[in-house]
């Protein structure tokens, strides 16, 4: 699909080269979905090179994340949502695979979120609630500091591993906690390279979750290169 450049401030799109790092696909993909029209574009110049809204590469994200599939062992995923709705649904999609795959599993969330999250969840996998009661699903919410997370997941997954437990999955919404909320973006994607080590360590599969909205087109892209193990849509697109 293409649009008449005109009908918005060339200031305000992304070329082909950040809309390729925005999404974490090539630019040949781009270049594929724009020519059958699952994604918007404008063009602009003599050239009528390509032009991206951040708005539309969002909902395509977000239409392309559904539903959440694990990779086939350990990895470190990141999903940008655009509403609750959709951070609740890719929660729930993420940790019942896992629970049904026998994993012991973690939400890390503030209360409300994971009483949403747990609620859809029971309604995907209805073992949910029990499995919660067992402490095969462990519910939490995100600590005041970095080192004080990073202390309690290797606290936890060295429990969990001490018990016999043979996957780990964790799903953190963690635009929605004291980290996402109060520290500086470089103290995020420091913590997430942390997470990050350490969750290769003890052989975890996380999906860690952020409101697009509250990221500027270069936070997105730069949160979606400290996560190292991206997945992919049939078609390409970005899904966690």
């Amino acid at each position: 699909m293409v649009r008449d450049s005109a009908m918005t401030q060339q200031s305000e799109l992304l070329d082909i080269a950040q809309a390729a790092a925005f999404l974490h696909v090539s630019q040949m993909s781009l270049r594929r979905w724009t020519n059958s029209g699952r994604l918007p574009c404008f063009r602009v110049g003599g050239r009528r090179e390509r032009r991206f809204r951040r708005a539309d590469l969002l909902a395509f994200l977000e239409r392309s994340g559904e539903p959440i599939r694990a990779p086939q062992g350990p990895g470190h995923l990141c999903g940008l949502y655009t509403s609750m709705a959709a951070r609740e649904r890719w929660a729930a999609a993420f940790l019942a695979a896992g629970l049904e795959a026998g994993a012991i599993s973690f939400l890390a969330a503030e209360a409300a979120v994971r009483q949403r999250v747990l609620a859809r969840l029971a309604g995907d996998w209805p073992a949910a609630r029990a499995a919660a009661r067992s402490g095969r699903l462990v519910l939490s919410q995100y600590a005041p500091s970095a080192a004080a997370q990073l202390e309690y997941w290797e606290a936890g997954f060295t429990s969990a591993t001490g018990a016999g437990a043979r996957e780990l999955r964790v799903a953190g919404d963690v635009s929605g906690g004291p980290l996402g909320r109060r520290r500086s973006f470089d103290d995020v994607l420091a913590y997430e390279r942390e997470y990050g080590a350490l969750s290769r360590r003890f052989g975890v599969t996380t999906l860690c979750l952020y409101d697009a909205r509250r990221l500027s087109g270069v936070e997105a892209s730069r949160v979606l290169q400290v996560h190292s193990d991206m997945l992919a849509h049939a078609g390409g697109a970005l899904v966690s």
